[in-house]
């Protein structure tokens, strides 16, 4: 397989202690169709946006950025993206947070006179020829705020990518029942593998060849959480995590994946 052609898909993770962002690139330099963009205000400020910035180098347009849900370690950074790039489209969720880092980030639009969007829920989003997003959550408002991310489909070719932001079981069973098609070859897991995601039923509907799982390198919440681990183990999913391998690529040319990690595979 050709990795070096120009109608290859990537989605790329980085991992600097909670800080992560997913970069999904169509056919190398021809389409930035999505920069999914994740910080930490918990990191210094100035640490996300030289990070931010030097992600973004030879980078003058993104197509669509998507901020799965308000948490400050989901949409930390935002503001940094556009600030330095131009973005057509900014989807959010309709869920709001009063913290300053969402205030950052509603700064930033207004300064480049621009609205966030909520992404119609099952609607599929035709990029290329070959190229497929569809929002699936959130179905409903939930009272927990990780429920009300929005979850990504994106399928490419052959190829099926799910990126659950920090939607857990409830949001999971609601999908479910929705009888939403949620298999996949690539699972970015829920909450960065929290036990309070990836349930049996929505595993077993997933069914996913790789899992790809963000978390802090000895994080104070514990992620990722030993049941998780062992639940994706049980299914034969191989694991890949931020914490122990660094970033993680994931790179398709729309009928084959093939995973790199920073650090090489690391089983513990």
């Amino acid at each position: 397989m050709n990795f070096n052609r120009k109608d290859v898909l990537a989605a790329t993770k980085g991992n600097m202690q909670a800080f992560e962002q997913i970069y999904i690139d169509i056919n190398n330099d021809l389409y930035k169709m999505a920069l999914y963009i994740l910080g930490n205000s918990e990191l210094a400020k100035d640490i996300v946006s030289e990070t931010i910035i030097d992600a973004l180098k030879g980078i003058k347009k993104l197509n669509i950025l998507v901020g799965t849900h308000p948490d400050s370690d989901h949409v930390g950074g935002l503001d940094d993206v556009i600030n330095n790039v131009q973005v057509d489209t900014v989807y959010l969720p309709e869920a709001k947070k009063q913290t300053k880092t969402y205030r950052d980030v509603e700064s930033a639009l207004k300064s480049v006179n621009k609205t966030a969007q909520m992404p119609e829920i099952g609607k599929e989003y035709r990029f290329e020829k070959n190229v497929v997003i569809r929002f699936l959550g959130p179905l409903k408002n939930y009272k927990e705020a990780n429920n009300n991310s929005l979850v990504v489909q994106l399928a490419y070719g052959k190829n099926r990518f799910l990126f659950m932001g920090d939607a857990e079981e409830k949001a999971e069973e609601d999908m479910i029942k929705e009888n939403y098609d949620l298999e996949c070859d690539v699972l970015k897991v829920g909450h960065h593998g929290s036990y309070t995601a990836t349930g049996d039923n929505f595993l077993t509907k997933a069914d996913p060849a790789y899992a790809v799982i963000s978390a802090g390198k000895d994080n104070s919440y514990g992620h990722p959480h030993a049941a998780t681990l062992a639940k994706l183990e049980d299914d034969d999913v191989q694991i890949y995590r931020t914490d122990t391998m660094g970033t993680i690529e994931a790179v398709s040319d729309g009928n084959q994946i093939h995973m790199e990690t920073e650090k090489g595979k690391i089983n513990e």
